[in-house]
């Protein structure tokens, strides 16, 4: 979905980080990779982890204002190339990827992604996915439930949403996975800044946009202690290798 250059900035200044051992250890089971793709790249903060640990890194966004502060974010890194583009139309070449990787996207693709994305990786090549998730169940449950009260976000996670099943790109290939578990201690404007930030938020010029503060406002104060609330999460990455010339997912 499009967003403003606003989102895009608090998207990339308080999003949950990925785990750096999660790359490492990811890169030390599939052996030496050159060329990878970080489809959905968003600000580039996946893109930040791989940079430096192959030859040429293509970051594939299709919106404008993540490509911008990506540009900025990845400015000085001269493996990596911003391109405009999505999982079902990546503007890459067939059979040009070793490594293929996901941050937290995949529920975004539509069917088509799964054909577009066996086309450019190369025979061989695999695919990451890289997701995270709160592992405070009470506290999880409380801000699933702040989201599900606003109608304009309940419509946006309907049209941009599509939930597709691992095996849409994967087929029946053997699957890996890999867990990290991850804390970061927030004070509420990073607390109310990461979530301003997730793509279906309101915005400040939203109707519900007061009760979308509110009820975060109430969350954080049931669980902040001293001014700082503990936000205990899991990063998973699931890969594997899909037969990229079959056509055995349809």
């Amino acid at each position: 979905m499009p967003t403003t250059a606003e989102k895009a900035r608090l998207y990339d200044k308080y999003r949950l980080p990925y785990s750096e051992q999660a790359v490492n250890d990811l890169l030390n089971y599939v052996g030496p990779i050159h060329i990878v793709a970080d489809i959905g790249a968003g600000t580039g903060q996946l893109a930040r982890l791989f940079s430096d640990r192959c030859n040429r890194l293509y970051a594939i966004e299709p919106d404008s204002h993540m490509r911008e502060v990506a540009m900025g974010a990845l400015a000085d890194r001269s493996s990596v190339e911003i391109r405009a583009g999505s999982a079902e139309q990546t503007t890459l070449a067939d059979n040009s990827i070793d490594l293929i990787v996901v941050g937290n996207a995949f529920h975004r693709f539509t069917p088509e992604a799964g054909d577009e994305l066996r086309r450019v990786l190369k025979l061989n090549g695999w695919i990451a996915l890289f997701t995270y998730t709160l592992t405070n169940r009470a506290l999880s449950e409380l801000l699933l439930a702040n989201f599900s009260a606003l109608r304009s976000v309940v419509d946006q996670l309907e049209q941009s949403w599509h939930c597709l099943p691992l095996q849409s790109l994967f087929g029946d290939t053997n699957l890996h996975s890999l867990k990290y578990r991850q804390s970061r201690s927030d004070d509420w404007t990073t607390f109310f800044g990461m979530a301003c930030g997730r793509l279906e938020s309101p915005t400040p010029a939203d109707q519900d946009f007061a009760q979308f503060e509110t009820a975060h406002r109430a969350a954080f104060e049931s669980f902040a202690v001293n001014g700082l609330i503990e936000i205990n999460y899991e990063t998973l990455v699931t890969f594997g290798q899909p037969l990229v010339h079959s056509t055995v997912f349809r």
